[in-house]
């Protein structure tokens, strides 16, 4: 183990990342878990915290706001956010920590804190927050954030990828949330036209994200494992292998592409259509499907309020079955923080049932603990969808380099929808092959 942590150590720098949604609600009161450090303790203490959601809107003023207000409640707790975009993050931190400046507690993922955890970096939060306590939230999560027994981040939102649609438009066409890729692609078509008589195609079926980067890759891999290949896998002795050259992982690759270079449901600029613009286009209806997770509900809203109950969502359609991320964002604290106990209540604070449903309200991100889940807010029908996405949520492999995999991805689609592209799938699949065999075989070094 400790080889292999050197190994994660000086791999990390390497690392390019970015990844990653009420009437009858239950007040809580504030926790106390840190109450003689923050309520009894002489002088103020400071927070540093490194979020990735303070970069975004409407999630950004949701979490100061909520921070502003646990600050009332405790007047000798001053904290202090640094945003750093998702797709920064981990770089980011990788430098602090070779550098020993590492913040209170940061964004974290399941993707990432394997590398955390390798590089020693992370407290154990189990201990921290006490097992009683973590069992007011969803098992599997609490399982999909920890490593050997070990929770390595406090979850605080779920985002399971669903499809996001136009429910108005659909009930116009007499069309239904798509169970299938032919469902999807017939939805498509339909909603794919010329609204202005013009001759010129101002609305497209899907805002297909195709940078590569995380964003996009994180968006293929459920439709990947929708056609019943895996990027990465353990077969029956245990040992690693990918699927990403298979006739299936092909299929779903050339399904994909052909959105935009055969059926042109996509709207131009593909490539350079990150989550940004998708939502976007989502937003000045020129898109009437977009593959994210609940928080992009909040993003489009926050754009356009007149959708407010237009946009429904539902499972990523399937090919065998319906496949899901758990999406898991939440908070690390820093092996180094010398305010543990204080950032513990305040994490304590920020995952509550009333701030978990506010900022569902607000971004549309799922609650992570089982009371806030039954929340009647949870089932309208922009929700219900990501909702029932979580029941076909795979935990992430446990792969040290994991993260790796969504440029593999990215870079595969990427290729394929250049316009210039002289690459076909056979090729682009069997490079992609290459990538994750290179990395599965530097794992057991």
């Amino acid at each position: 183990m400790k080889s292999k942590r050197m190994i994660w150590t000086s791999s990390i720098l390497a690392l390019t990342l970015g990844i990653t949604a009420c009437s009858g609600q239950k007040s809580e009161a504030p926790p106390s878990a840190g109450a003689s450090t923050t309520d009894k303790g002489k002088g103020v203490i400071t927070l540093k915290i490194m979020s990735a959601t303070q970069t975004e809107t409407p999630g950004g003023p949701a979490e100061k706001s909520i921070a502003d207000k646990y600050m009332e409640q405790h007047p000798n707790v001053k904290i202090e956010f640094v945003g750093v975009p998702m797709n920064e993050m981990y770089k980011k931190i990788s430098v602090l920590a070779a550098a020993a400046d590492l913040p209170d507690a940061f964004t974290s993922t399941p993707e990432f804190m394997r590398t955390a955890y390798g590089m020693n970096i992370t407290e154990d939060l189990t201990k921290l927050f006490g097992a009683d306590y973590l069992k007011e939230f969803y098992p599997n999560m609490i399982q999909e954030s920890s490593i050997d027994g070990k929770l390595q981040l406090l979850p605080w939102t779920a985002t399971p990828q669903a499809l996001i649609y136009r429910g108005d438009w659909f009930e116009k066409e007499g069309l239904k949330a798509p169970e299938t890729w032919d469902d999807f692609l017939e939805a498509a078509k339909k909603l794919t036209k010329d609204t202005k008589g013009n001759g010129k195609t101002d609305q497209w079926g899907f805002a297909l994200i195709g940078t590569r980067n995380t964003s996009g890759g994180t968006r293929f891999l459920p439709v990947l494992r929708s056609f019943g290949a895996e990027e990465i896998r353990k077969d029956a002795s245990g040992k690693w292998i990918t699927d990403l050259d298979t006739p299936k992982a092909k299929e779903a690759l050339q399904f994909y592409v052909d959105l935009n270079n055969k059926y042109h449901v996509v709207p131009p600029g593909v490539t350079e259509t990150g989550f940004p613009e998708a939502a976007s286009l989502m937003a000045t209806g020129k898109a009437a499907m977009i593959i994210s997770g609940p928080n992009a509900i909040g993003t489009i809203l926050s754009q356009n309020p007149d959708l407010k109950g237009k946009l429904y969502s539902a499972p990523i359609p399937k090919k065998e079955e319906h496949k899901a991320t758990f999406g898991l964002l939440g908070y690390s604290v820093s092996a180094q923080s010398k305010n543990k106990e204080a950032v513990a209540d305040y994490l304590k604070f920020l995952v509550s049932q009333e701030n978990a449903l506010k900022m569902n309200d607000v971004t549309g991100t799922l609650p992570t603990k089982i009371e806030a889940g039954k929340s009647q807010q949870m089932s309208t029908p922009e929700k219900a969808g990501f909702v029932k996405a979580l029941e076909f949520a795979y935990s992430t492999p446990t792969f040290s380099a994991y993260s790796q995999f969504y440029d593999i991805v990215a870079e595969e689609y990427q290729t394929l929808l250049a316009t210039d592209s002289k690459m076909n799938v056979d090729s682009v699949a069997k490079k992609a092959a290459d990538r994750a065999n290179e990395l599965i075989g530097k794992e057991g070094k």
